[in-house]
Order: structure tokens, then sequence, then C-alpha cells
């Protein structure tokens, strides 16, 4: 059965695989006397070479360990993470495997069962970060219909008064604060939590420009 940590764990794992792709693709024939800016985002860019071990993923996304360790696991289980190594299970390290994951399959996940088996009610006025129309391209086709935004409840330098909506997992509005494609990617899936089915529409056509 798959837990909304295993979610949090996949979207970070596909920000993480997308950084790499960047990279690559800007620094293939890497240049020697890179100015300020291209070594600050050069510097940048490089940060997921070191963000996949368990400590890593743990740090980053607000999780323990051992949570990180059996995320994995599942998502491995179920295909949503497919990797190559002769390491069994239990010594789980994508440092030292070639993996990809399935974001297809996370697509599909997200569109046919998120509003049954992680749905959610926009609850009373609270403070914390916000979610659903703050995504800067779903904000481009729709705006909020109520005179309050809706948020994340957390406490952080981002925090703004709103409508309380209950995030996936209790550590993403954490997780999203430095990781912006995660951000835009868990403000769509609250579209498909407490959205009407135009909205889901709009979101459906943003998620498969940032998923595939």
């Amino acid at each position: 059965m798959i837990k909304s940590q295993d979610i949090l764990v996949l979207v970070k794992l596909i920000s993480i695989e997308k950084q790499y792709i960047k990279f690559n693709n800007l620094y293939s024939d890497l240049k020697v006397d890179l100015n300020e800016a291209e070594l600050d985002e050069f510097i940048e860019l490089s940060a997921f070479y070191n963000s996949l071990s368990v400590r890593a993923l743990s740090e980053s996304i607000v999780i323990s360990k051992s949570e990180v360790s059996e995320c994995l696991k599942r998502l491995i289980k179920v295909g949503l993470l497919i990797v190559s190594s002769s390491f069994p299970l239990k010594r789980l390290n994508l440092e030292e495997m070639t993996w990809k994951t399935n974001k297809k399959a996370l697509l599909e996940l997200i569109l046919y069962s998120f509003q049954y088996f992680f749905h959610t009610e926009v609850s009373s006025v609270d403070i914390g970060i916000p979610t659903v129309f703050n995504n800067k391209k779903l904000s481009e086709y729709l705006s909020y219909s109520s005179s309050l935004p809706y948020v994340w409840p957390a406490q952080s330098y981002r925090s703004i008064s709103g409508l309380s909506v209950q995030p996936l997992h209790k550590s993403v509005p954490y997780a999203s604060l430095e990781d912006n494609f995660l951000y835009e990617i868990f403000s769509l899936i609250d579209v498909f939590r407490i959205g009407s089915p135009r909205e889901k529409k709009i979101a459906e056509n943003l998620l498969r420009e940032y998923l595939l």
C-alpha cells in the first residue's frame, strides 16, 4: 500500500532527476572560465551529487532515515522507482545504483486515485504556506473563488493567512521551502484533492508538462 510519505520521496527523486538532466545539458562541455553567476548555478545544480544518500534525502524532506528507507523499498516494490543493482534491498543506496523514476505511473496515480485515497477538505482560517492556485502556472488559468488563499498550516518565512488545507504529508510544507519543483508539484496535487472537474483538467495538463 502506497503511503503519503512515499509520494513525497518520489517527487523529491524526480526533482533530483530533473536537476541531473539540466546539469548535464548545461555542462556537458564545461567552460573553465565561468563567470560568477555561472559558477553559482554550477554549484547549485551539482548539489544533486550529494543529495541521494538516505541521510541527505531525510534532511531535505524532513522525515526520518528509517522512513526514507522504507519508502524507497515500497516505491521499488510497486514499480514507481526502477533500480538496477546487485545489492539486496536492505542495503539500498541510490548513490551506488542506476535508477529512474516512473513518472508516467505517478501521473496516472495522481489523476485517478488521489481524490479518493488522499481527499481532504478546506478548513478554517490559519497561518501557513500558500498552495493550489499559488502554483505559478495554474494561476495563469485560474484564480481564487475565495477572498482568502489556500494554505498548508505551517510556520515559516513564507507563511500568510488563509484557508487551511492539510498537505498530503505533514512534511510537504517544509520540504517545499528549498525545492521549488517539489512545491509546484504538490500545489497541483492539491487540486486533485479539493478541486472542481474544470480545475482538475487544467491541473492535469500542467502536471504532464512538469512530469513527462
